[in-house]
């Protein structure tokens, strides 16, 4: 399969050049892209001459099944430019056209199971920072911003950007057309961008890299990229403004007399200007988030609060930038974030606050970037409106390593008073996958005057191979950040003092049906500020992951719990009575090859539940009966027995998508646990009229069938957006 994109310049190197990525152990790829006053049609046909002037890029290698050698297809890059727009021009050549995977329509569909081809662009070729764009077969578009060389990857960004593609008799081929002013770069001189191209040939489970390709990189982890060479006299936009207007007639019978309410809506959702290329100044006057993802129904059998990501766009440029604290790096959970924007216009039972305005700085200056974030919301009932401040700066140092500080303000907290916190934290990167991580915060609260501070230290190991993590983590008791997040956090707790190991080695054997195995152990201390101790759990994991794509883990370990309160399980399962707890933990996992019609995970767990046991069940199916629907359902069910009872819960999240064209798009979302005994229903169709521009139909409504009158909400929305660039 050969794959042909767009690039500017003139000459192409295909060898190796001297220059070397930070942590890449061969010499990076270049590549050079052309210039062109052509008018360029994106159709995915290629007829313009220009193309068969730019030199094509060709050198793909596998990192899977085999790492290192050339790629079993053949695929063909190339690059135009002009001073608005990059092309990418791409043959994905294929010796069974019949055997290629096109199964998602959707815009931002994962795509995980289609044949795809993305490329990533490190615009400020800062060896950390980018942006991602992905096709498949049928063109349909996924975007991402990169932020921390991957360890904040996110998923919600959305840009304006063109593509086609078609499969022919010799594979499938696709064009792609990327707006400057869709990204953020150095400036309008010549420059050099870090690049890298990644292509999946799904039913080979196959993936090749143009630069790279070694086992232990992902094209997140940007240090690993190639040089794109040519770019010069090219053009973002200096200023954006995206205004809406929005109907909405909302019913909610528990409100009182009136309990419907139909109104009109105005706003800008979001303003952009440019005050250098680097440096964007965002601005949101009433913004509306109706058309936003709701969120999950989750069954918490914890005493702990649940983690809820950030799913709106005004939030979402420039989001890596305030990332601090743990989680969202390496797939670890999020215990503390300092600054977590949920908390601006949505309350603590995740109902909406209407947000007056705000605005937010982002980008770099120099080695430097800046975030800075103000947003006053409008009074909820008796409580007057918050403003929230958030004033991040980063500095980068070394190849691939910052240092950094966070201040937060929160003013009109419920809490009464206002809330500070201010932090230092640092990252450092060496040698290819050696990385070093700690951050010092305190908070400032009305009342608690000591006792307020949290630290970590952290060190991480990990390649193709092996594993090894060490990490310690304290937080106070009276640590208090207002605007972030403390999974932890409970009514007279003590704080704590968290220590976590694993170790892990994953062997590739000469096997004909394993790829690569793995075994791990991971212990996980934690005592409160005291030393008395609350939690120890030990896992031990093993995993296969063979060459049909399939996945099988299994975990297994002792746990003990300390409760010094007594625990009340929501849903109806009682109180668990202080005291310590042991119990031993299993759970089984079979994630099926994403190529496949239907797949998905499959998982059983059974072990102990403080003085009882829990047996649970978790089916989370991916099921695509063509390219335009895919179903996305999601049902876990808990049986716990206890000393004096037995009682059942289950948790469904359910997904539909259905595509009339890439742009109508429908989605219908099926949400509810047994626990809170509420349901939702979400529908929401999106008419994309032009890149970047929507209008919406949103049909929303949620019951408690526990109460009498069981209706808690229902709305219908509708929601128009417009953009200008100047």
């Amino acid at each position: 399969m050969a794959c042909l994109m767009g690039m500017s310049g003139g000459a192409f190197a295909q060898q190796a050049s001297p220059q070397t990525s930070p942590g890449h152990q061969l010499p990076s790829p270049d590549a050079v892209a052309l210039r062109t006053e052509e008018a360029i049609v994106v159709d995915a046909v290629f007829d313009e001459k220009s193309w068969s002037l730019a030199h094509p890029v060709t050198d793909f290698i596998q990192r899977d099944p085999k790492e290192g050698a050339p790629a079993s297809e053949r695929t063909e890059v190339r690059i135009l430019f002009n001073a608005r727009t990059l092309y990418l021009g791409i043959k994905c050549y294929d010796s069974n056209p019949a055997g290629i995977v096109a199964t998602e329509l959707r815009r931002d569909g994962e795509m995980e199971g289609d044949d795809i081809f993305e490329v990533i662009f490190d615009t400020f070729h800062d060896h950390r920072n980018g942006y991602r764009f992905r096709v498949n077969p049928l063109g349909t578009q996924r975007d991402q911003s990169v932020s921390g060389e991957g360890q904040s990857v996110n998923d919600n960004w959305d840009e304006k950007w063109d593509s086609k593609a078609r499969i022919t008799s010799e594979g499938w081929v696709a064009e792609i057309a990327i707006p400057f002013k869709s990204m953020r770069f150095a400036g309008r001189g010549g420059s050099v961008w870090g690049m890298n191209l990644h292509r999946t040939i799904i039913r080979k489970n196959e993936d090749v890299f143009w630069s790279g390709y070694n086992r232990g990189y992902t094209l997140t982890k940007i240090s690993g990229s190639g040089h794109l060479e040519g770019l010069s006299g090219i053009r973002g936009f200096r200023f954006r403004v995206k205004p809406y207007i929005a109907a909405k007639t909302i019913r909610s019978p528990g409100t009182g007399e009136k309990s419907t309410h139909t109104r009109g809506e105005i706003g800008v959702e979001d303003a952009k200007y440019l005050i250098r290329p680097q440096l964007t100044l965002d601005a949101a006057v009433n913004p509306d988030f109706a058309q936003a993802d709701v969120d999950q129904a989750l069954v918490n059998l914890s005493r702990f609060s649940l983690f809820f990501p950030e799913k709106r766009e005004f939030f979402q440029e420039g989001s890596g930038i305030f990332q601090f604290g743990t989680g969202n790096r390496f797939g670890a959970v999020t215990d503390l974030l300092l600054f977590h924007s949920r908390r601006v216009g949505i309350s603590a039972d995740r109902e909406e606050i209407p947000i007056l305005g705000g605005v937010k700085l982002t980008g770099t200056q120099g080695p430097l970037e800046v975030g800075l974030l103000n947003m006053q919301t409008d009074r909820e009932e008796a409580n007057a409106g918050q403003n929230f401040t958030v004033l991040r700066l980063k500095s980068n140092v070394l190849a691939r390593s910052y240092v950094g500080a966070i201040l937060t303000r929160n003013t009109g907290s419920p809490l009464g008073g206002s809330n500070r916190a201010l932090g230092l934290d640092s990252i450092f990167n060496f040698f290819r996958y050696l990385n070093l991580q700690g951050f010092l915060a305190k908070t400032f609260s009305t009342g608690l005057d000591n006792k307020d501070w949290a630290g970590k230290a952290a060190v991480r190991w990990a390649n193709d191979r092996t594993v090894f993590s060490f990490e310690r983590l304290q937080i106070d008791e009276n640590f208090r950040p207002e605007m972030g997040f403390v999974r932890r956090a409970q009514p007279r707790w003590k704080g704590l003092q968290q220590t976590q190991a694993e170790a892990g080695y994953k062997p590739r054997p000469k096997m004909p049906w394993v790829r690569q195995f793995g075994v791990s152990g991971k212990l996980d201390y934690l005592a409160n500020r005291e030393g008395l101790l609350e939690t120890r759990d030990g896992k031990i994991t093993l995993t296969g992951d063979f060459k049909s794509g399939d996945i099988l883990t299994t975990t297994f370990g002792p746990r003990f719990e300390s409760l010094v309160n007594p625990f009340r399980i929501g849903g109806g399962g009682g109180t668990v009575s202080a005291g310590d707890y042991r119990f031993n933990e299993f759970s089984m996992k079979y994630t099926a090859h994403r190529g496949r019609r239907i797949a998905g995970t499959l998982e059983f767990s059974k072990g102990g539940f403080f003085d009882g046991a829990i047996t649970g069940f978790d089916i989370s199916p991916a099921v695509k009966p063509n390219a335009r629907l895919s179903l996305a359902p999601s049902f876990r069910w808990n049986r716990i027995a206890r000393q004096n009872s037995t009682f059942i819960t289950r948790e469904l999240n359910t997904q539909v998508n259905y595509s009339l064209s890439r742009k109508w798009l429908t989605r219908t979302t099926l949400a509810w646990n047994s626990q809170n005994k509420e349901t939702l229903v979400n529908f929401r169709l999106n008419y994309i009229f032009r890149p970047g521009d929507d209008l919406f139909f949103v049909y929303s409504e949620s019951h408690n069938y526990g109460e009498a009158n069981g209706l808690i909400n229902r709305a219908f929305i509708v929601k128009l957006t417009y953009s200008l660039d100047l």
